[in-house]
């Protein structure tokens, strides 16, 4: 499979694993779309724009999935703590 659809999707799946991990530790919170939507934009972005400066150029299909794991759940991380520390 092409590396910037694994990456991609892998991001997708970081990000909905961001999400859900907040929403674990959330108190009685219902889960929200709308936060899991603007979770996979910003994620599925930022591993789109890593795969085109061929950061993953060489590696296994299992390197890339892995990369975008990490890129999906760390650009979700981030945007949260980051909305989270401004308001």
């Amino acid at each position: 499979m092409e590396a910037l659809i694994l990456v991609a999707i892998a991001a997708a799946v970081g990000a909905g694993l961001n999400t859900l991990r907040g929403w674990l530790h959330s108190e009685g919170e219902s889960y929200s779309v709308r936060l899991l939507a603007g979770s996979l934009i910003v994620a599925v972005f930022a591993a789109l724009a890593l795969a085109q400066i061929q950061v993953v150029e060489g590696l296994s299909d299992a390197g890339v999935v892995l990369v975008g794991l990490i890129t999906g759940f760390t650009a979700d991380f981030v945007v949260t703590k980051a909305k989270k520390e401004s308001t």
